[in-house]
This record gives structure tokens, sequence and C-alpha cells, in this order.
């Protein structure tokens, strides 16, 4: 039997049992045909929503969107879910002004939230006098990270989110997870990080789920999304997932418990945790007060109109 091939739950779906079309997600443990994939995902989307209280009943919840397949699976899945969960939502989205391809993720992102039936803001870097490029050890892909991060949660207040659902899925929490352990920071984010003075409560309900399963819902469901990787991506930004993606094809289901295990030793090894998840919470505060500062000092200073505009820093360590 070939190492990839699960040895459980493999050859007939695990809900209604048919033996065709299989789909096997390494990470599920088990195979399950397209009819019941999309149902199976939603449900294990809505039980982590429960089992973490990540959204408490009559609450609004921002679903930030980007135009990829996690993002769309995660509006999808709780748009679906919102009338049991008893909660209303709005998608939000940052046009990080890099010309086609935002354009292009602005096109998508609005076709993904009228099939979804779910309103949509969507807000400008331009209107913060910023401008993507980079500054001189981070390249544009982590410029734009760091004000993604900060301005999402105040575009989530603006549109008054008592809650603040991301697309991190379980292999972008182990990737984290394993960059704290290699800094010596035995630090798990957490899947839900409390409200602060700029964000409401931030939410993660795909931490138990795998890239893969995004990729494949979307394929599914037919979902729009984004056919273009951004021209500013890095891949060895994501060199750590492959440590992980190696350790699921020699140990099936190793993700997920080296998730649970990595986060329990997190928890006991760091005393104060209520402290240290404030600090990661409120971080991306400390880079809108730098843009803000910049700004001001640009404005002061009487640049000319022609001069280009950017972040002037940004601080290292933001949870995703």
């Amino acid at each position: 039997m070939s190492p990839d091939r699960l040895t459980f739950h493999d050859e007939t779906c695990c809900r209604c049992g048919t033996p065709d079309d299989l789909i096997r997600i390494s990470e599920f443990g088990k195979a399950l045909c397209p009819d019941c994939y999309p149902e199976f995902v939603r449900s294990r989307i809505e039980r982590t929503v429960r089992r973490f209280r990540m959204i408490p009943k009559g609450r609004h919840v921002a679903v930030a969107v980007s135009g990829g397949s996690d993002s769309a699976m995660l509006l999808h899945a709780l748009a679906r879910t919102r009338s049991r969960l008893s909660f209303r939502m709005t998608a939000i989205h940052i046009d990080m002004g890099l010309g086609d391809y935002s354009n292009a993720c602005i096109d998508i992102v609005r076709r993904q939230c009228a099939a979804a039936r779910v309103s949509l803001e969507i807000d400008f870097v331009r209107n913060y006098d910023i401008t993507i490029e980079a500054i001189s050890t981070w390249p544009v892909c982590a410029v734009c990270g760091g004000v993604r991060r900060a301005l999402m949660p105040r575009l989530a207040r603006r549109v008054g989110a008592d809650v603040f659902a991301t697309g991190h899925t379980l292999d972008d929490q182990l990737q984290f997870m394993l960059k704290n352990i290699l800094s010596g920071r035995a630090v798990s984010p957490p899947p839900v990080l409390p409200a602060t003075s700029f964000g409401p409560a931030k939410a993660k309900p795909l931490i138990q789920i795998p890239d893969a399963a995004g990729e494949t819902y979307a394929r599914i469901v037919d979902l729009p999304i984004i056919g273009e990787e951004c021209p500013h991506f890095l891949p060895d930004t994501h060199r750590f997932k492959d440590i992980f993606d190696l350790l699921e094809k020699q140990a099936p289901m190793g993700k997920g418990q080296f998730w649970q295990a990595a986060t329990r030793t997190a928890r006991s090894a760091c005393a104060p945790c209520a402290a240290r998840r404030q600090q990661c919470a409120s971080a991306p505060s400390a880079v809108f007060a730098r843009l803000s500062r910049a700004k001001r000092r640009r404005s002061s200073s009487r640049q000319s109109p022609g001069r280009p505009r950017h972040l002037a820093s940004l601080r290292r360590g933001v949870n995703p």
C-alpha cells in the first residue's frame, strides 16, 4: 500500500458508503464523495465555532475575504450556517492598490458575496495615504500583510461587527507556531482573540481545516476564486508548510495531532497566557500607530505631491 494512502475509512464514503469518485483528505482521516464533502466541511467548521464559542448568538460577524479559496470557503460555510448559529454577517475586503491584481480580487469578492447573499464593505489603502512597496529588508509581500492586518480590524469595527472572522487554516496556524518555536517563544495563537480598543474579537473558524480542503471545497461548490497568484507573493514565506506536509504524508492526521499537542504544551509553558494573548492581539495597533505618525511627519515636512508615500515601518511578530 502506498504511504500516501489512508489505512482507515479509505474505500467508501464515510457518510453514504458510495465507493465512487472519493475525495481523500489525509488531515480528515477519511474519504468522502463529492455530494457529502461540502456538508462534512461545513459541519466541521460549525463544530469549531461552537467548541471555541467564537460567535455568540445574535452578534454581527465581519468575514475577511481576499478572493482566494480559503476565505471563499469561510464565507460560503458561514452563510450556510448563520441561521442555525443565529448571527448576522458582513464581508469586508481591503484593496491593497496592487493594480490589475487588486481589481481582479474586487471583482471576485463581489461575485462571492452576491452568490452567498452577504453584503460587502470595501476599503482602500489609498484612503490612508499609503502605497504598498518594499521598505528596507521588508519585501512588498510582508509590507502588504502588515498593513492589511492593521486595517482589517478597524474596518470590521466600522461596519459594527462584534466578531472579526479570518480564513486562517490549520496549515497557517502550524506555520506560525513553528516560527515562534524557532524564535524561542512557546506561543500558540489561540482560536479566538479578545476585542481590543481598535477592533472586535478575532476568530479563526478554519483552524481545523487544512489548505487542501479549501481548494477542493471551492471546486466542488463551484465558488468563484482568483485564478492567478499575487505577483508579489514569495513562496519562501510558506516554506515551513512543506515540513508539515511531509509529516502528514508519513503520519495521516498528524497535522491535527501536532496542533493539539503543541497548543497544550505552549499553554503549560507560558504561564501568563492572558497577558500574552493581549499582546498578540494589540500588536497591529502599534503598526497602525506608526502609519499615522509617518503620515503626520510627511504632512508637516510639506513633501512634493509627486513623491511616493509608503509605510514607514512595521512590527515583527504580529499574530496572523
